[in-house]
């Protein structure tokens, strides 16, 4: 009798240490870490991710409707530089738009990406093009 609670005993702690882990692990993956180069204070940033559905692009600005992987859609009009985009977290150059657009200001079907906001500066955007390296 006392092997049989012993036994019922361990089975417990290991189903008990089981949830522990997955609980921590499901927790270490709440929150994103920005870009090293995104100025703003955690309490005021937030980002997006998904695929973009609508998108246009100009001299100095672009603008784009996103659908979230959380299942919400987002739209921004902002100012843009090459300085604030990223492709695949590496920093972006002018020939970076060729995978990005099919051409100038069309953008190529199912292009995803990551959009960080700042909200006490509305110029803090930064977007990081989620570019398949497979195609």
């Amino acid at each position: 009798m006392t092997f049989l609670k012993w036994k019922m005993s361990f089975i417990h702690i290991a189903i008990l240490l089981l949830g522990l882990c997955i609980s921590l692990s499901v927790a270490a993956e709440g929150r994103l870490r920005p870009p090293a180069d995104f100025d703003c204070e955690p309490n005021h940033m937030t980002s997006w991710t998904g695929t973009l559905v609508f998108y246009w692009r100009g001299a100095s600005q672009l603008g784009f409707t996103i659908d979230t992987d959380d299942g919400t859609q987002e739209s921004l009009i902002t100012p843009y530089s090459l300085d604030k985009l990223l492709i695949n977290g590496e920093h972006f150059t002018d020939e970076d738009w060729s995978r990005v657009e099919s051409e100038v200001g069309l953008l190529k079907p199912m292009t995803r990406a990551r959009i960080w906001l700042c909200d006490n500066d509305g110029n803090a955007t930064l977007i990081d093009w989620q570019i398949s390296t497979f195609l």
